[in-house]
């Protein structure tokens, strides 16, 4: 090797081995619930050394922060993206169309979330990292049909969201009890009649103008 010239380090390995723990922590939870997810399982689930699991997600709560975030990222990201990306006045439909899409089918994240959903009572930290999850899920839905159809009062659009993600949220939590995954279109089309009633929500009257005032004219004595 020439004099001046340094050897390139191998690229990190640690978002591939977060990645590959937070996989195995998420199986683990879908099959055994948070309480009995032990780091020992998800470093048999991971197929890697408990050692390695604490160096790189640290210890059983750091794992439970760190698998809230990802779901942050996840699912709200997403659906921020498909609402960016939407066509004018079709940008909410773009978004309930992922919510009762493919991806949101029964898998391991949706058993996973609806264990530590059970768990939130308990834990105000993590209650607060689930919130933040489908509040931002409900703040997009809002945003994208303020886009859509603007003008209605505040109000519309936030009901109308939250209707929307109570409905989406209800839909997916009975399909992990075995109702069938092809209820879903029913409840897709459930979710775009609560579209169209803020499509047809009046527009509020419009206030009036107030009148010009001019200048009082003073009058020489």
């Amino acid at each position: 090797m020439g004099e001046g010239r340094r050897p390139v380090g191998r690229p990190s390995k640690a978002p591939q081995r977060i990645d590959q723990v937070l996989d195995a922590f998420t199986r683990c939870v879908a099959r055994y619930g948070l309480d009995g997810t032990t780091l020992q399982r998800v470093a048999d689930e991971a197929g890697m050394a408990r050692g390695h699991i604490r160096h790189y997600a640290g210890n059983r709560d750091e794992l439970r922060e760190q698998f809230a975030q990802r779901l942050i990222r996840r699912y709200a990201d997403r659906a921020e993206q498909l609402a960016r990306a939407g066509s004018a006045g079709h940008r909410a439909e773009a978004v309930v169309g992922y919510f009762f899409g493919e991806e949101m089918e029964p898998s391991d994240d949706n058993a996973a979330i609806n264990a530590i959903l059970g768990a939130v009572r308990f834990d105000d930290t993590l209650r607060g990292r689930i919130h933040a999850v489908y509040a931002g899920l409900a703040a997009v839905l809002d945003q994208a049909l303020a886009d859509d159809h603007p003008g209605r009062p505040a109000a519309t659009y936030r009901d109308a969201a939250y209707q929307i993600l109570a409905l989406a949220y209800g839909h997916w939590t009975l399909t992990e009890m075995g109702f069938p995954t092809a209820h879903a279109r029913s409840a897709h089309q459930l979710a775009r009649t609560v579209i169209g009633t803020v499509a047809t929500t009046p527009l509020p009257p419009a206030v009036p103008d107030a009148p010009t005032r001019t200048p009082t004219q003073v009058l020489e004595p």
